[in-house]
């Protein structure tokens, strides 16, 4: 009777440049492929490919090494498998860098911030999100109401709309919690870690001004997501019944402000030539976003 470690002998089987040899995973191999914007379908389909292709070749131990070109050739063989191959082979060639890259995903309450960055985490290989609402939890406990009143507020609950100046208070509360995530930023790049940063409170270009001239030279790419107003209102109602702990009600009661909120942040990065993002289209935006890192490193 074989072995467990005989019948793993026998498998497919890398070797790196140690001699230490670890199974093919297929389904790490999906997952890497997943950066070049393919569906996930499409990424386990390949790599199902791959893999029987790998079994097909003379000898099953293949060192590491001559991993790449063997799948770039097979990934060249399917429709528009060129295009795939050459972004994965790029991604590849960003990540051996070691440059950390910061994803920064600014957008109102309610237009799928959340959902867009852990999706996007999982597609990049990137285990790190941070959200400004965690920043501002945690600066609440540190700074008392009466130093800044502004933190120990909701976003939407600070937009005066008698006020000449509606948003000043939303500033304010902004300019405490952007500060704060540009240094958890900075702390990031020094130990070469990448993150993704999401949130209401990020302030256009704060993050990326932050980290010029920084050691690492991280990448940094920087989207506002947006959705349609009629799918926006939508997704606060739906939270009403999806999220009853997170004050659905209040928030489908404060709508109004909400979509002010979405409107300024529009307004405010389009000045600053921010990209949009639509959260519906992930695989389409990782490729946007893929593409762009890979531009940056290409003209570094």
């Amino acid at each position: 009777m074989s072995t467990s470690l005989e019948s793993n002998e026998s498998d497919l089987l890398i070797e790196n440049s140690s001699g230490d040899r670890l199974p093919f995973s297929k389904g790490i191999m999906a997952t890497s492929l997943l950066a070049t914007g393919i569906t996930t379908e499409q990424a386990y389909k390949f790599a199902s490919d791959i893999q029987k292709n790998l079994r097909a070749e003379p000898n099953s131990v293949i060192p590491a090494n001559e991993l790449p070109d063997i799948i770039k050739t097979i990934l060249k063989e399917h429709p528009n498998g060129s295009k795939i191959s050459e972004r994965w082979m790029a991604w590849r060639a960003v990540k051996k860098t070691g440059r950390p890259i910061v994803i920064i995903l600014l957008g109102a309450p309610g237009v799928g911030k959340s959902t867009f960055a852990t999706r996007l985490a999982i597609r990049l290989g990137i285990n790190r999100v941070v959200t400004s609402d965690a920043i501002r939890e945690a600066l609440r406990v540190v700074v008392p109401e009466v130093v800044s009143p502004e933190l120990h507020r909701s976003t939407y609950e600070l937009v005066d709309h008698t006020s000449s100046r509606p948003f000043a208070g939303f500033s304010r509360q902004r300019l405490t919690v952007s500060s704060a995530m540009a240094a958890v930023a900075s702390r990031h790049s020094t130990e070469l870690k990448s993150v993704i940063f999401e949130g209401v409170h990020l302030i256009p270009s704060t993050i990326k001004t932050s980290l010029e001239g920084h050691e690492a030279n991280p990448i940094i790419v920087e989207r506002l997501v947006v959705i349609p107003k009629s799918r926006h209102k939508a997704n606060i109602r739906n939270r009403r019944s999806l999220e009853p702990l997170r004050k659905g009600e209040h928030r489908v009661r404060s709508f109004k402000s909400i979509s002010s909120i979405y409107d300024h942040l529009l307004e405010e990065s389009g000045q600053a030539g921010i990209e949009n993002v639509n959260p519906f289209k992930s695989a389409k935006m990782t490729r946007d976003i893929v593409d762009e890192i890979i531009s940056q490193v290409e003209n570094y």
